[in-house]
């Protein structure tokens, strides 16, 4: 009888460490700014374009084929990097700011706007400034798509009444809330491009090769604020060299979820 009460003396110990444990993880704040994206597999790339040829763009090729990727957590940024967050950033490091801002600043009226013509070198700078880091290729489709193989961040039809589209240029983040991905984060599609840690490189079984898979180009992701729908998929890849400042692409930062 003794020996049956201290087995159950011991398990309500351990029941209580673990509801402990988990009540600890639980109150793990979120960092200021970013959204959650648990651990875990997910489809990564697409089997829908059979299209070859040399006069077929690389962009219907080179997210072939879908296939499974599992990460650890991690935390990603809300929203892109926006021109005031940026300006902060060039105060305190003497950074340059971008080429197109005049005597040092932004546009009147854009504080809120993605940054743009900033290069990987300089994205890598300012997420380090920030104690982050920018997300891999894997990392942002996984923020922007899910874990069901979604086509735009919102869903698997089109509607562009969901992101920043078809315009002479870009707009306020967070505009859109009705085009947030599954896990909360805005304006993975249209805006701006958004730079990634990674080279490009061929995925896993890649049915088609081309010469530009080196260490020359960087991956930039989510589509722009003009162009043609399938650049605002979730699997769809740019790319750019990483010295590029172009006023297509801006940039979000992520973060380890440990």
């Amino acid at each position: 009888m003794k020996e049956i009460s201290l087995r159950i003396k011991v398990l309500f110990l351990l029941f209580l460490i673990v509801a402990a444990a988990l009540s600890a993880d639980a109150a793990v704040a979120v960092p200021d700014g970013m959204v959650l994206v648990p651990a875990g597999k997910f489809l990564m790339g697409t089997n829908k374009s059979d299209r070859t040829g040399d006069n077929v763009p690389r962009t219907f090729n080179d997210a072939r084929p879908e296939h499974s990727v599992t990460i650890p957590a991690f935390y990603i940024d809300k929203t892109e990097v926006t021109n005031a967050a940026y300006l902060k950033f060039c105060k305190a490091t003497h950074y340059p700011v971008p080429p197109d801002w005049k005597e040092g600043m932004f546009p009147a009226g854009e504080a809120d706007f993605p940054v743009t013509r900033v290069s990987w070198y300089e994205a890598t700078a300012y997420a380090r400034w920030v104690g982050k880091r920018l997300p891999t290729e894997a990392e942002w489709e996984k923020a922007a798509r899910g874990t069901d193989g979604r086509t735009y961040p919102w869903g698997n039809e089109w509607n562009e009444k969901n992101l920043v589209w078809s315009r002479s240029k870009s707009d306020n983040v967070a505009l859109k809330p009705a085009g947030a991905s599954p896990y909360g984060a805005l304006d993975m599609a249209g805006n701006v491009y958004e730079w990634t840690n990674d080279w490009y490189a061929p995925y896993p079984k890649a049915p088609v090769t081309y010469p530009e898979y080196n260490q020359t180009l960087k991956v930039v992701r989510g589509g722009g604020f003009y162009g043609y729908n399938f650049g605002a998929s979730t699997y769809f890849r740019s790319v750019d060299y990483p010295r590029a400042r172009s006023q297509w692409i801006g940039f979000r930062c992520a973060k380890d979820a440990s």
